[in-house]
């Protein structure tokens, strides 16, 4: 089934969009003009008339190409890839052609710093930046960055090496420290070292102990903290109870040690008589 005159025109019009960035106005605009001349195409070619072909301008005699440098004028700037002139080649402009500004300048040869935008434009700018003293905040913010990173290279050999001799290596006898205790399984710091942060690696106080070489007496907490728990205990009394309960156990220790000879004796002789009185029967 053959197109319709609408379908081609359309089809022409979607591959100028393609190319070409067009607003709607321009796109309805080509769409009439476009349906137009195919209509009177149609027309010439069922009359059997033969119409003149409209051959494209040629170039005239010492035109010369546009260049990447004849491409920004005074007043205006021209896209290289499509030929749309504008007051500024914006981004948005160039994602159109798939592209940014960096693309767009390497693309074509253009210096990095080079402001795509009409020369009046760029003038007005440099001007208003002067104005406000931008050139001179930023010849001095590029200075104090300069100063900074030679004072950074500077000092950062003597850091390291300051960090070097000021962090000892960390061993059980510096992980009780005065005002925290550090683990030494996982680097973790407080004040005290519970059970229940010690069940986390799976161990307890006597494992973690015997892991890492200390008495079992010795305190996992820092030694202001086992210091203030000595303290206390002493305004309460509990050092003494503790010897007196101590002696008591020991005297009863002893004396439990000297009746048991006696009552193993008594319990000897009792079976002795046992034995004789069935023998005499």
């Amino acid at each position: 089934m053959p197109k319709k005159l609408v379908e081609i025109a359309s089809e022409i019009v979607q591959t100028q969009v393609s190319v070409k960035s067009m607003s709607a106005g321009e796109i309805a605009l080509s769409l009439r003009q476009v349906f137009s001349t195919l209509h009177e195409l149609q027309k010439a070619e069922a009359a059997g008339i033969e119409m003149e072909v409209t051959q494209p301008p040629t170039k005239e005699a010492g035109a010369t190409k546009l260049t990447p440098q004849d491409s920004i004028q005074n007043d205006k700037v021209i896209c290289l890839e499509c030929g749309k002139e504008m007051r500024l080649l914006s981004s948005k402009h160039l994602a159109v052609h798939g592209m940014g500004q960096k693309e767009y300048r390497k693309k074509y040869g253009f210096a990095v710093g080079t402001p795509l935008a009409a020369k009046s434009l760029t003038k007005a700018r440099s001007k208003a930046a002067k104005k406000r003293g931008l050139p001179d905040n930023l010849m001095k913010a590029m200075a104090a960055r300069r100063q900074a990173k030679v004072k950074g290279a500077v000092q950062t050999p003597a850091e390291t090496v300051a960090a070097g001799k000021q962090k000892p290596k960390l061993t059980p006898q510096n992980s009780i420290q005065a005002d925290k205790v550090i683990c030494l399984e996982c680097g973790a710091e407080m004040r005290q070292l519970t059970v229940k942060h010690l069940i986390s690696h799976g161990m307890d106080q006597k494992q973690y102990k015997k892991k890492y070489g200390f008495s079992m007496r010795t305190p996992l907490a820092a030694k202001s903290v086992t210091e203030a728990q000595r303290n206390a205990a002493k305004r309460r009394g509990l050092p003494e109870k503790l010897t007196q309960l101590n002696d008591a156990r020991r005297k009863e220790k002893a004396e439990g040690a000297a009746q048991k000879p006696a009552e193993t004796g008594a319990a000897n002789k009792s079976r002795r008589t046992i034995l004789r009185k069935k023998k005499a029967v």
